[in-house]
């Protein structure tokens, strides 16, 4: 009355880290939206410097005051500067801007 169970399955396991993405081809879509995102955080980085320089050295009063010059809202001038924030902290710096 007794009877053999036998089981028999394959099994793949993945590596715990995929091999890493070739870097796309700047001719192609995906290389030139990379770029173009690159080059829009840094005018957007350079723009934030300014704004920066601009409170610091008092020519204006506050960012309220660069968002009415520049015809934006205060909530993306806030946005733009709060990049200078995260740049200090990729760099590993810790003092706070405002």
């Amino acid at each position: 009355m007794s009877q053999e169970l036998r089981v028999e399955f394959k099994m793949t396991v993945a590596s715990r880290r995929p091999a890493p993405k070739p870097e796309p081809d700047p001719t192609t879509r995906t290389g030139r939206r990379r770029q173009d995102r690159a080059a829009r955080k840094a005018r957007n980085l350079a723009l934030a410097h300014y704004i920066d320089s601009l409170v610091r050295s008092r020519e204006v009063a506050d960012l309220a005051a660069v968002a009415r010059m520049c015809g934006v809202s205060r909530a993306r001038v806030s946005k733009v500067v709060g990049l200078l924030e995260v740049s200090e902290a990729e760099r590993g710096g810790n003092s706070p801007r405002f």
